[in-house]
């Protein structure tokens, strides 16, 4: 009965998701229902409450002011057309298609979803991709494979929140992360070469090079993670992609001068990646944690960053609208984002606070062994569900360590490997791939206006995208999980 209880917070999150409901009605109900089950099965006392609320209560704020950042971020860049002068000259600088594809998906979209998140990096792949002479089909589902850095897009709000729930460090979560990551990035890989092929001239080299290019990534956010720590890693490790194409259109011949608009375009990530490093370096021997945690703030530094930008492309002519009209705007849209988060972190929170974690946990580790197989599927359907890592985390990350804690095994890489899948599902979520579609339509539709072959509808694309990507996943999460339950 317990158990039921527990469960029935994230039974109606998905009851809703199957009844179409937005994500704010989810993360409200959702709530609402682990509030009144926590009132009638688990009576936790105000002073816990309270200690889990000083424990949480940073995260929370710190994911919010993110995901703000980052939606403010990518409303000034695509309006002044910091992002268009980037792409343009990554487009140009492109010595074939070949090297321009493998630059999206591996290095452009990477880059932009670490920045920002929220499938942003969709939006600047899916127009490239079309430049680049690819099909409405293959631009929105190159651009959806592009989504291999998730865990660490925004500056990682979602392996943090993971993280704090579990009761592990980011480091450790983000360093696991990064190696679990390695079938998904191999996976995406493959795929893309799959529908490639047999456009290709020569077949084996585009797969060299897209698995070369996964490699790379990959092995650039382990050592960013290592090095530098979690946040910056998905910047710095697809930079490392980007600086290798860049390196090599140079010896070729091919790479486009910047220009003084590209490289102030470029400043505001500059001004991200570095000032979050030099920050964790000079606040390493800080004594209060608190401010430490603070000055190393991704959300702190997006907001420095959102600074730069308003005001590098004013330099260029005129910024357009004001900083303030484009918070305002960024705060509308953020406004659904952020009641969906914060829902489901709150969600989260109340869960490990609670003991209903613990209870579900233990139930499901009644499983047996069984369950480190399909714990990993379990948060990839939440991810699915909710289409953001940060949400799948938030319900389910607590209980993952208390499954992985009844059984004995290793709360991180359940966590971790958990933390991998809802991020990787988030390719297949509804919204992702209605966004791919409208970004790759707009341009289409307009360009084939008054001719006799229209573009292909949604509904075609979603069928030909969908089982594609479901492959890949359950390809992916079945890796993961033998993984997970061979290291048990």
């Amino acid at each position: 009965m317990l158990a039921l209880a527990a469960a029935a917070p994230i039974v109606v999150a998905m009851g809703l998701f199957l009844a179409r409901r937005k994500a704010v009605t989810m993360a409200v109900y959702s709530l609402f229902t682990g509030v009144l089950s926590a009132l009638v099965f688990f009576p936790t006392s105000m002073d816990e409450l309270a200690g889990a609320g000083a424990m949480f209560g940073p995260t929370v704020i710190e994911v919010l002011l993110i995901l703000f950042a980052g939606v403010l971020l990518s409303r000034i860049t695509t309006e002044t057309g910091a992002m268009d002068r980037i792409s343009r000259w990554l487009r140009q600088s492109a010595s074939n298609q070949q090297a321009g594809t493998v630059l999206v998906v591996f290095g452009l979209v990477p880059f932009a979803e670490s920045v920002t998140g929220f499938g942003i990096g969709v939006t600047v792949g899916v127009p490239l991709l079309l430049q680049l002479g690819h099909s409405v089909r293959h631009s929105a589902l190159l651009s959806l494979l592009g989504l291999v850095a998730v865990p660490w897009g925004a500056l990682g709000p979602g392996t943090l929140v993971a993280a704090d729930l579990a009761g592990l460090t980011l480091l450790d979560v983000g360093v696991r992360s990064a190696l679990m990551t390695l079938p998904v990035v191999l996976g995406s890989a493959i795929t893309t070469w799959l529908v490639l092929r047999a456009e290709s001239p020569n077949p084996g080299r585009l797969l060299g090079h897209l698995l070369g290019a996964a490699v790379l990534l990959n092995a650039g956010i382990l050592a960013a993670n290592l090095v530098m720590g979690t946040p910056p890693a998905g910047i710095v490790g697809s930079l490392l992609v980007l600086a290798v194409h860049l390196l090599t259109f140079r010896i070729g011949g091919t790479l486009a001068p910047a220009g003084r608009a590209t490289w102030l375009a470029l400043l505001p990530y500059g001004v991200l990646t570095v000032g979050l490093l030099a920050a964790r370096a000079l606040t390493s021997s800080m004594d209060s944690p608190l401010l430490q945690r603070t000055l190393t703030s991704g959300g702190v530094w997006l907001i420095v960053a959102c600074l730069v930008a308003q005001y590098a492309s004013a330099s260029l002519g005129g910024s357009g609208k004001t900083l303030r009209t484009r918070a305002l705007l960024a705060y509308r849209s953020w406004i659904p984002v952020g009641v969906a988060t914060g829902g489901f972190t709150i969600l989260g929170a109340l869960l490990a606070a609670t003991g209903m974690g613990e209870e579900l946990g233990s139930a499901l580790a009644g499983i047996g062994a069984g369950y480190l197989v399909l714990g990993p599927f379990i948060n990839g359907v939440a991810g699915f569900v909710s289409g953001s890592n940060t949400a799948a985390n938030s319900m389910l990350a607590a209980t993952q360590a208390q499954a992985a804690t009844a059984m004995g095994s290793s709360v991180l890489q359940l966590v971790a490997v958990s933390n991998v899948t809802a991020s990787m599902a988030t390719m297949l979520a509804p919204s992702r791939i209605l966004l791919a579609y409208e970004m790759a339509i707009i341009p289409v539709s307009a360009a084939t206006a008054g001719l006799p072959d229209s573009p292909p509808s949604e509904r075609e694309v979603t069928a030909w995208i969908g089982p594609r990507l479901a492959i890949l996943l359950l390809v992916v999460c079945s890796v993961l999980g033998l993984v997970t339950w061979l290291i048990h």
